[in-house]
């Protein structure tokens, strides 16, 4: 019997313990978690700098201008056919007539068909521009990369494709990546350090305003100009005061209240008759 009991006793022990070292280690995994980082990047304006990228589009600007002559080509055919149907319409035969005219709508339709392969969606210039691009594109992506491994960023955005309503400068990597495809940056970093600067200005401005000491003065000067107006008040109340007094003592009539002593003349004394003498 004491066996079991002490087995059970074990076994509780050990159930506890364990649940005290992964109660332990969730808590050191949620207090030591890491926020995010997260960068950002305008790959238009690698693109810009990078000699690659200017010459395959000015590849595929070529290829769009051949296109686009190609169509233009047709264009001018279709129109000449139109003006010689109108013009000799009625020398021609019925028959020739009608050759003209099935030819006229055979070239209408191979242009408005080589204009839809060539250029709506999923046409001969989306493949073309897949091809030319998709080695510059993959040269871009792995400066990126490289710089946020490197930096240990988790996230980076491309401000030209995702609109950014706000980004502090300091996260920008372009610069950095341009540097690992080679590409002059001075004047690029010269502004992102301005701009750096200015943001580091702001900051430091408003911990300054924020600061303890600052605050205290604030308050201070507050509790100065509260004691100041309060006691401008008071005198102001009691000039009014004074002056109202002094309005009411000039203005008061004399007290009815009061009568005058009675004043004799010589005649009425002359009439009082001493009392009689014993």
């Amino acid at each position: 019997m004491k066996n079991i009991l002490w087995k059970k006793r074990t076994c509780q022990a050990f159930v506890c313990l364990c649940s005290l070292v992964y109660g332990s280690v969730l808590f050191e995994q949620v207090l030591f978690a890491q926020v995010p980082k997260v960068a950002f990047v305008n790959s238009s304006t690698i693109r810009e700098r990078f000699p690659e990228y200017q010459t395959a589009k000015q590849r595929l600007e070529s290829l769009v201008a051949d296109w686009k002559k190609q169509a233009d080509d047709q264009l001018v055919q279709i129109q000449a056919l139109e003006a010689e149907i109108q013009k000799k319409r009625l020398i021609w035969s019925e028959s020739e007539l009608k050759d003209r005219e099935q030819l006229l709508q055979k070239r209408r339709a191979d242009r408005e068909e080589f204009i839809r392969k060539t250029f709506n969606s999923g046409g001969a210039f989306d493949a073309e521009a897949a091809n030319i691009m998709r080695p510059i594109e993959a040269k871009i992506a792995a400066a990126i990369q490289e710089v946020a491994i490197t930096e240990n960023y988790d996230y980076v955005w491309d401000k030209s494709t995702q609109p950014i309503l706000y980004a502090n400068p300091r996260y920008d990597i372009t610069a950095k990546a341009m540097d690992k495809l080679g590409l002059f940056t001075d004047d690029i970093k010269a502004k992102l350090n301005e701009a750096i600067d200015k943001i580091e200005r702001e900051i430091s401005k408003a911990r300054q305003e924020l600061s303890p000491s600052n605050i205290r003065r604030r308050i201070s000067k507050m509790a100065d100009d509260a004691k100041k107006a309060a006691e401008d008040t008071i005198k102001d109340a009691e000039k009014e005061f004074k002056d109202a007094t002094k309005d009411i003592k000039l203005g008061q009539p004399q007290d009815s209240t009061k009568k005058l002593l009675p004043t004799t003349t010589p005649a009425q004394d002359s009439t009082k008759k001493d009392p009689p003498k014993k």
